[in-house]
Formats: structure tokens, C-alpha cells, sequence
């Protein structure tokens, strides 16, 4: 019987263990595809990329969904570095935080451990206008490259076909570190610029989501070279990532032919901005709602209606929303401003540096004048992104717990998962609700996604986006009228 050249690893085609191999000797495959099989189908899979970065073989490639293949069959030596590798099946958190964080923090506390929080920009006023938020993670690259203390990054920049899609890549100039400016909230598998690094040597920085980051640590155990010669890691803070499916709906239905549109943006404007496309004759365009008029959502208001439809299994179960494993985290400032002189429009982000070597990397780009570092007290810095990391927190531990009942595949952590109080069961369960149709994976809610997110970018949704809007004004308004008082009275 031939062997066909691709064989996907998910239930909806053929699965590894079905298939004959080798063809003339027996009927068994490698036991190592066959366990990662069983975790792509199990739910387990975070597409981080991690198990073909770390191939020895080039045995493994991606599907367009970003889900690991079998890209070619006879190289496979079963050496089950793919397995090993893997952190949506096992991630050691207690022995991970040990190590690179030299203590085991509370497995209740979203924010991890941290030396020191800042508010941070880049210096250069182009970088930073051209930046997500503030441009630290930006200024902060380019500063390393020039000052030679690394010679490239991993980062994400957009796929040339598909621009809302990100592309991993290795910047090695300034030049291509601008070019992966802006935010990718699709699934995009960063991990498999690892095999870059073991083939090249040299000190390289990872820019990831926490997944991505977990899956770092784990391939750095398994191979020297990635642990010699990646010298930072930057994490992002991460409530989920976006299927494929919401992006190519919403994509095809911008009304632009492909060869008009030269880039998406993510986010136009500062914190939280609105999603953009630009045209190759430089023109910007809203992706969403382009008629309206005044209030326009921004993209934390379109990503909260993606996240409650398009939310990938494997990030339910998945508690670390600040990156709690990387030598510096970086996210958006979700905080009262801590002083009357900082404005948020002007781009700032958010940044916990938990390792010696973030604060040095800081520290060296700011001496340098790549970035500005504005010092945050502590509990400051634990107000920022909470209401983000203890739902998604909650939710995880909730969702793992219900599944270890049922019977079905749960990553394992090796911590014990804590029990909240009754208020917080109840905050998670409407957290849950919200996402049903993230956990009904039946054909009925299939058909039923598209035809919500339609709805919800009509005029109906745009007066819901617009009431929710007001909502949160108003909610905002309250949180830094509490912190002013706090400021004028001393408290914390």
C-alpha cells in the first residue's frame, strides 16, 4: 500500500495510527507520531509550533489551520522529541518557575512573579506612533541589534498572501524588526523559527505568547543549543488567540480585491486602537463597520465577540495570561493611569521584567535611548490586566477539573488546582456561559458561529457594541476616579 507524501494528525483526516509503517514490515507507525496524533486529537494541541521546530528530520510540517503533519513520513526516526517537546500535552510549571524564576509563586496569582514593573515607550517617536501600544517590545529589539548583544529575534510579521495571518520569521536588522510591528491575534505556530536556532548560531531574543514560551522552555531542556543561544525571552500577555475561521470570514468580506490591500493593521491609533487595512495606494480603511460614524468599536471590543465564538480549545484550559515564564512580559496597560501626566493615547505599554537578564536587557536599551522606563509600585502593577488574568484563570482551572471528571484529555501542570470561593465559581460559570460556543462542538454550533459573527458586525451589533461601550466608560471612569482619590490620600 502507498504511503501518501502529507498525513494530518486531527481527526478530520486520516490519523497516523490508522496508516501502515512502514508498509512491508508491519502495521505499527511510529510510536512517537502516533502519540502526537493522540494530542493534536485530544484538544491538547496549541499550535505553538514546538514540535516541528525541534525535528530533527524536517519529518514535520503545518496544515493551513496550523496543526502539526506529517510532511514526510521516512524521515521519522521516532526519536519522540515532538512528544517531549510538546506543552499543550505536559508543562512542568512548579520546575519551570524554579528555574528560570529561582521561586515557585502562588498558582492564584495571575500576575507571577516579578523584580520590577515599569510603563515603557519607545524613544523614537516614529517607532513608537507605529507601534501597538507603546513600542517597548520594538524599541527594545532594535536597541539589542545595534548595541550587538543579540544577532536576531524571533517575531511575527505578516504573511504576504494573507496579511491577517502572522508568519514567523527571524529579524535581523532593524528594518525587518519594524516590519513585524502590530499585534497578530490569529493562531500563528512562532515555535517553528527553533529550528532556526539550532542550525545557525548565534544569541537570539523570542517574542511569544505564553504557550509559545512554555514550549521554549521545555525544547531548551531538550536541546543545548537552544539553551545557550537564546539569551532573552519576551512574553505577551495573552487572554487567547483567534482561529483561522473569523479572520478568513471577516477577510472576505472587506469587499477589497487581494492585490489592492498592502497591509493589516491590527490596531490604528493608541490603546486600544481599531483594526485597519491599508491599501497599496497608502489610503486606510476600518475593517469594521466603515460607514459609521463617531463611535467606532476598537479592537478589544471586536477580539471580546471573536474570543466568545473562536476561542481554540487547547486556550480554555490554559491558565498563564502574563507570560508568568519569560524574562520580561509585555502587554497593554488595562489600569487607571498612575499619575495626571500620563496619557495612555500617546502609546504606553505594560511590562513586568521577572529575571536578572530582563532587567539588564531593559536597562541596556534604556541607557542606550531605545526606551523610556517609568518605575511602578507594586501593587500598582498588580491592578494592571486583572480582571483579563482571573477569568481566564478561573476558567482553565474550571474547565480542567470538568474534564479530569469526564474522562477526557487534560494538560497536566503538576501543581494542584486551588479551589475558589463561591463568588468566584460564579464569575467563572458566567465567564463559561459567555464562551459556549467555544465548548459545543457539535455541527449545529459549527453553522451557528459564522452566522453570529454576522451579526454581530450588522447594526444590530453595532448598537450592542455601542451600549457595551458605554458601559465600560463609565465602569473606567469610576476605576481612575477610585485611583485619584487613592493618590491625593496616600493609599494603596
Amino acid at each position: 500500500m502507498a504511503l501518501p507524501n502529507v498525513i494530518p494528525l486531527r481527526k478530520n483526516g486520516p490519523l497516523v495510527d490508522k496508516l501502515p509503517w512502514p508498509p512491508d514490515e508491519s502495521n505499527d507507525p511510529p510510536r512517537s507520531l502516533t502519540s502526537l496524533a493522540r494530542i493534536v486529537d485530544g484538544g491538547l494541541c496549541h499550535r505553538c509550533g514546538s514540535c516541528v521546530g525541534i525535528c530533527p528530520t524536517i519529518a514535520l510540517g503545518l496544515d493551513k489551520q496550523e496543526y502539526p503533519i506529517v510532511s514526510d513520513l521516512s524521515a521519522c526516526t521516532d526519536c519522540n522529541l515532538c512528544v517531549r517537546v510538546c506543552p499543550g500535552s505536559e508543562f512542568p510549571a512548579n520546575r519551570a518557575a524554579k528555574s528560570i524564576l529561582g521561586t515557585i509563586p502562588p498558582c492564584e496569582d495571575m500576575h507571577g512573579f516579578f523584580h520590577r514593573a515599569y510603563l515603557s515607550y519607545a524613544e523614537d517617536p516614529q517607532v513608537r506612533e507605529r507601534s501597538t501600544s507603546g513600542g517597548l517590545i520594538t524599541g527594545l529589539l532594535i536597541s539589542l541589534l545595534e548595541q550587538k548583544l543579540i544577532d536576531g529575534a524571533i517575531v511575527v510579521s505578516s504573511d504576504e498572501k494573507e496579511p491577517w495571518k502572522g508568519r514567523p520569521t527571524v529579524a535581523r536588522s532593524p528594518e525587518e524588526v519594524l516590519s513585524a510591528t502590530k499585534s497578530k491575534y490569529a493562531i500563528s505556530p512562532t515555535n517553528i523559527m527553533l529550528a532556526e536556532v539550532r542550525k545557525t548560531p548565534g544569541r537570539y531574543a523570542v517574542v511569544g505568547l505564553p504557550c509559545q514560551i512554555h514550549g521554549l522552555y521545555k525544547a531548551a531542556e531538550l536541546d543545548p543549543r537552544i539553551k545557550e543561544r537564546v539569551v532573552l525571552t519576551i512574553g505577551l500577555f495573552c487572554h487567547a488567540a483567534v482561529e483561522h475561521e473569523p479572520m478568513e470570514i471577516i477577510w472576505e468580506g472587506l469587499g477589497y480585491e487581494k492585490d489592492e490591500i498592502a497591509r493589516f493593521l491590527s490596531r490604528v491609533g493608541k490603546h486600544p486602537g481599531t483594526p485597519h487595512v491599508e491599501l497599496k495606494d497608502g489610503s486606510l480603511h476600518p475593517v469594521y463597520f466603515p460607514k459609521a460614524k463617531g463611535y467606532r468599536p476598537s479592537s478589544m471590543e471586536i477580539l471580546n465577540i471573536l474570543y466568545r465564538l473562536y476561542t481554540p480549545a487547547r486556550c480554555l484550559t490554559c491558565y498563564d495570561s502574563t507570560a508568568e515564564f519569560a524574562d520580561i512580559a509585555v502587554g497593554d496597560p488595562w489600569m487607571a493611569p498612575p499619575s495626571d501626566d500620563i496619557d495612555f493615547l500617546q502609546g504606553y505599554s505594560f511590562a513586568l521584567a521577572r529575571t536578572e537578564r530582563g532587567i539588564k536587557a531593559l536597562s541596556k536599551a534604556k541607557d542606550a535611548g531605545g526606551i523610556a522606563l517609568i518605575d511602578l509600585d507594586e501593587s500598582l502593577a498588580r491592578r494592571s490586566n486583572r480582571m483579563m488574568g482571573t477569568e481566564k484563570r478561573g476558567r482553565a482551572f474550571r474547565v480542567i477539573e470538568t474534564l479530569r471528571r469526564q474522562g477526557r484529555p487534560i494538560p497536566e501542570y503538576g501543581f494542584t488546582i486551588p479551589r475558589g470561593s463561591g463568588i468566584d465559581f460564579l464569575k467563572t460559570e458566567m465567564n463559561i456561559l459567555s464562551h459556549i460556543f467555544c465548548f459545543v462542538r457539535s455541527d449545529w454550533a459549527n453553522r451557528m458561529r459564522p452566522y453570529l459573527l454576522k451579526v454581530s458586525l450588522s447594526p444590530l451589533g453595532y448598537a450592542l457594541l455601542w451600549l457595551n461601550a458605554q458601559r465600560r466608560r463609565l465602569r473606567d471612569a469610576i476605576r481612575d476616579m477610585r485611583a485619584k482619590r487613592r493618590r491625593k490620600t496616600g493609599t494603596n
